[in-house]
């Protein structure tokens, strides 16, 4: 009896100790950076809180997502543009002319099940709020039309266009294999399409005219148009930042940056710079400056 009495205090001590010696660990991690049309970087934030006892051993864990814009300087960061707790915004990517970003949702096996668009625009905002797009089975990426009332989309078989509203959804061209595509700038919507191991870039015109197919030594993956020259295509080849004119002769990429690791870089909308989480990393984001090759850490 008396042991048994022994041991419940000796728990009960325990316990109390473990309470009283509860800490919390928070983390912040960056990651997913885009542009938006006033030059400033949106991204994503998650702020993880792990609670530990005296022990050191966890107790339990929590964890916040939320939507931020700050500009390449590291200045004029905003507040929570909204709560992305478990539903983060993939693949954000900004209209050239509004206030207004679309990005991927409902994520099942490599497919978009939605595509959201989101005012976020500063003060008051007017005009549509929020809308969302739906696709069976998915779509693989997506991207703003030049003049902002489209969205030009990719399944794995037809790169095609839809208004913002979800009408008027056209037939641009059927492929096979597709995986990537981009707009915003320009008359040509820049698309990827796979053969064996080689990334194939093509353009062509939202009306299925015009097409150009590139050579895989030529192609450029997560292709992005510039807008100081909307020939030029920036992208990923050979693990290298480059960039291609394609309307050259014989078109051939340049080198921006030699052993690139950055996600999913995005082009800046003067076109003069570029940012990107990096692969090895689980925070952080960058800028590079095409004319220099330059990288800045900007949080």
């Amino acid at each position: 009896m008396k042991r048994s009495l022994l041991v419940g205090l000796l728990l009960l001590g325990v316990i109390l100790l473990s309470s009283c010696g509860l800490r919390t660990e928070s983390n912040n991690y960056y990651y997913s950076p885009s542009w938006i049309r006033a030059g400033a970087i949106i991204y994503i934030g998650q702020t993880s809180n792990v609670n530990k006892d005296i022990l050191g051993s966890q107790v339990s864990s929590s964890y916040t997502e939320w939507v931020k814009t700050i500009y390449p300087a590291g200045t004029g960061e905003s507040s929570v543009l909204w709560d992305a707790t478990g539903a983060p915004p993939y693949a954000m990517t900004a209209s050239p002319v509004t206030d207004y970003v679309a990005y991927g949702d409902d994520l099942r096996s490599g497919l978009y099940r939605k595509v959201v668009v989101r005012n976020i625009a500063s003060g008051t905002h007017t005009g549509l709020e929020l809308t969302e797009l739906a696709f069976n089975p998915g779509v693989k990426s997506f991207d703003w039309s030049n003049d902002g009332t489209k969205l030009v989309y990719c399944t794995t078989a037809e790169v095609r266009t839809v208004d913002i509203d979800g009408g008027n959804d056209t037939l641009v061209t059927a492929e096979s294999n597709l995986e990537f595509v981009a707009w915003k700038y320009g008359a040509r919507i820049a698309f990827i399409r796979t053969s064996g191991s080689d990334k194939l870039l093509s353009v062509i015109y939202s009306s299925g005219s015009g097409r150009v197919d590139l050579l895989a030594s030529a192609s450029v993956d997560l292709p992005q148009i510039s807008s100081a020259n909307t020939n030029e295509v920036f992208g990923i080849n050979g693990g290298n930042l480059a960039k291609v004119d394609v309307s050259a002769g014989t078109p051939a990429t340049t080198t921006v940056k030699a052993s690139f690791t950055g996600v999913l870089p995005r082009l800046s909308p003067d076109a003069a710079n570029v940012t990107y989480s990096k692969s090895s990393e689980t925070s952080g984001i960058y800028s590079l400056a095409v004319a220099t090759g330059t990288e800045t850490n900007v949080k």
